[in-house]
């Protein structure tokens, strides 16, 4: 088993900003684990194969696949993560955690744009109860602007649920 730790792979930019932040995630050590790496500085691709674990703080990213392309100047440019299915975790600054899965998900780094593809569910959880999920074919966060879309793609069957949990208020305190 591989275990490379590279400042090039920012995986954790992948939800760093926005609604999907922990203070000091980004500052945290990447550390990547796999059956199997290839590195091509000249086509500019890393590839992780075979029971991937992406760990940045409180990111986790589970996957059976992950290639990550990134420019000369060693910027990443996209990321995807391959499998059955593609697992990511993160813990919000409030404590809540935000999880996703999908078959592929892909972020564009230069857009700030993760798109969940084939199965797609995002969910927030607060003391280990959901307060939204949202279950698609397939799920688009802008982490720019913090918009979340869904649609059906190009599948002509599937729909489209999301669920939001009311927050419980608290009686005013007499």
């Amino acid at each position: 088993m591989y275990c490379i730790n590279l400042s090039l792979l920012m995986w954790g930019i992948l939800l760093s900003t926005s609604v999907f932040a922990l203070t000091g995630d980004r500052e945290q050590p990447i550390q990547i684990e796999a059956n199997q790496a290839i590195i091509n500085n000249v086509e500019g691709t890393a590839t992780y194969q075979g029971n991937v674990i992406v760990t940045q703080g409180s990111i986790h990213i589970t996957a059976e696949t992950v290639i990550i392309n990134y420019s000369q100047e060693q910027n990443i440019t996209n990321v995807i993560a391959r499998g059955e299915p593609v697992s990511f975790q993160q813990r919000l600054d409030q404590g809540d955690n935000i999880k996703a899965k999908a078959k592929e998900m892909e972020y564009n780094a230069t857009k700030d744009m993760l798109h969940l593809r084939q199965e797609a569910e995002l969910r927030k959880e607060k003391n280990g109860e959901d307060t939204y999920t949202s279950q698609a074919p397939n799920i688009t966060y802008d982490t720019q602007h913090g918009i979340i879309s869904a649609d059906k793609g190009d599948s002509k069957q599937g729909r489209i649920i999301m669920t939001l949990k009311p927050q419980v208020k608290s009686s005013p305190a007499p």
